[in-house]
């Protein structure tokens, strides 16, 4: 019936009570501060934030006094700028269909806990199951697991390790966790966790300098040359490793290691070096003439160690030598002498492929910390020797791959023991961890006990699909190699 009397209502009442509800309705529901609490920017929230917002937004103008507060206690713009950061490489990473990646459940759990330690993938309903090297099987069932070790989950989650699977059907554009009651609540631990680290940081900012780090010398027109020029190079059981990377601020730098075995000779009687070096550019110019105390840093418990320093440069061709001597300075312990070149931040190219197993979790990172990426510190192992129990690390940083800060890497990766073919991973999706804004990670972990002993080769294939069809970016990439031996 009152289906009936609304339409035997006069037209011109009709056209009047339709037009005041078109006016109505979009002028609340168009202002996007009142969903601003289902957006990716809220993922820190606390359930007391979620009850006052609840209860007390009504308008866009208390929406916009809860956001300030919001951004207030967590640091204010330096929160709003590394969030938003997070949410502009979830999307770029894990967009499903018409979803921004940022509002996915992998671009949720992404931005609360950064990157994994393991992922695996598990497709269905594709022919072979395996991702081919040309096209994307985007109608099948994928089951992406996410597992996060004791190092990057924080200490107050109480958690050894934290497995989060994603059900995805691509086709449809729908993903899900799979194991919600078991995630969720860890979730909402990690944001009330790093939102009280945020804060606490806002209130007494570290102006602590990064031991690492080793300020270039501003050059003197009559400068006397570093004596350093004068020994002879000689590691005597050191390794030395050494590469050039982007800061997260664009900076390009120079980090150097000496990774130092427990049979070292020369290192057996102290636990502290001091760390010379001297860096001349291409017109002999000294640039950088350093001498710095530092302590031998324990890479694991059967004696070995490392030191490792960081140089900002300009781009351009240089000569450097590295030197450890006594804490006194009288005797030379390890040297190295090379010519090396620092290209520009903007130039697209690939880091050599790093081992180790030896992963620190800083609490801040500085911005030329050496060998760091994303407060995750790698501890070199020059030698490349490694145990079976060891948990072992390749990684390699790919920077500016397409000249754009969204590519789509891809990786393969081969192995061969003792000179013949033993593993071989199919080219698919690489996990990357964006550690600038054009800077990128990636590699693999792999658990303790996946390697026999053996003498080993690895190849890792990077390829970018985001570059420009036919390109070599894009059919063959990098090609980076390693060699490693594992012992029991």
């Amino acid at each position: 019936m009152k289906l009936a009397s609304i339409t035997m209502m006069p037209r011109h009442l009709l056209a009047v009570i339709a037009l005041a509800l078109l006016s109505f309705t979009p002028a609340f529901a168009a202002d996007p501060l009142l969903n601003w609490v289902k957006s990716p920017e809220a993922y820190y929230a606390t359930p007391d934030e979620l009850a006052k917002w609840k209860k007390e937004v009504a308008t866009a103008q208390d929406a916009q006094k809860f956001i300030d507060e919001y951004y207030r206690v967590r640091g204010g713009e330096a929160f709003r700028k590394d969030l938003h950061a997070r949410i502009e490489f979830a999307d770029s990473k894990f967009g499903l269909a018409k979803i921004p990646g940022s509002k996915t459940a992998m671009g949720r759990v992404w931005i609360l806990l950064g990157s994994p330690n393991e992922t695996k993938t598990n497709r269905t309903g594709a022919a072979g199951g395996a991702l081919n090297d040309n096209s994307v099987e985007s109608g099948s069932r994928v089951t992406y697991s996410w597992v996060y070790k004791k190092d990057r989950l924080p200490a107050e989650l109480g958690r050894s390790e934290l497995k989060v699977d994603f059900n995805t059907d691509v086709s449809r554009g729908f993903q899900e966790i799979e194991n919600p009651g078991l995630v969720e609540p860890y979730l909402k631990r990690a944001a009330a966790h790093f939102t009280s680290k945020f804060a606490a940081a806002a209130a007494s900012p570290s102006t602590t300098p990064s031991p690492h780090v080793a300020t270039p010398a501003k050059p003197a027109a009559a400068a006397t040359p570093s004596p350093v020029w004068n020994i002879t190079p000689a590691l005597n059981g050191a390794i030395y490793t050494a590469d050039a990377f982007v800061s997260p601020k664009e900076d390009p730098m120079y980090a150097v290691s000496f990774f130092i075995p427990a049979d070292a000779a020369p290192f057996k009687l102290t636990n502290s070096v001091l760390a010379v070096s001297a860096i001349r550019d291409a017109s002999g110019t000294e640039v950088v003439a350093k001498r710095d105390p530092v302590e031998l840093a324990q890479y694991d418990d059967a004696g070995n160690h490392y030191v490792d320093r960081s140089f900002a440069l300009a781009p351009g061709k240089y000569e450097g030598t590295f030197a450890l001597y006594s804490p006194d300075g009288a005797t030379l312990l390890a040297s190295h002498r090379e010519t090396f070149e620092v290209p520009a931040a903007t130039a697209p190219r690939v880091s050599k492929l790093l081992l180790t197993s030896h992963v620190d979790t800083l609490e801040t990172q500085e911005p030329l910390d050496p060998f760091t990426f994303v407060a995750q510190k790698y501890a070199i192992r020059g030698d490349h020797r490694f145990r079976a129990s060891d948990r072992i690390s390749l990684i390699t940083i790919v920077a500016n791959p397409t000249g754009s800060p969204t590519p789509q890497l891809m990786q393969k990766l081969s192995f061969t023991r003792d000179g013949k073919p033993s593993a071989k991973m199919p080219l698919e999706p690489a996990q990357v961890t964006q550690t600038g804004p054009n800077t990128f990670l990636v590699g693999a972990a792999f658990d303790p006990n996946t390697f026999k002993p053996g003498h080993y080769t690895v190849e890792l294939q990077v390829r970018d699909f985001n570059a420009p069809e036919g390109s070599e970016l894009r059919t063959k990439g990098y090609v980076l190699n390693a060699e490693f031996d594992v012992i029991k």
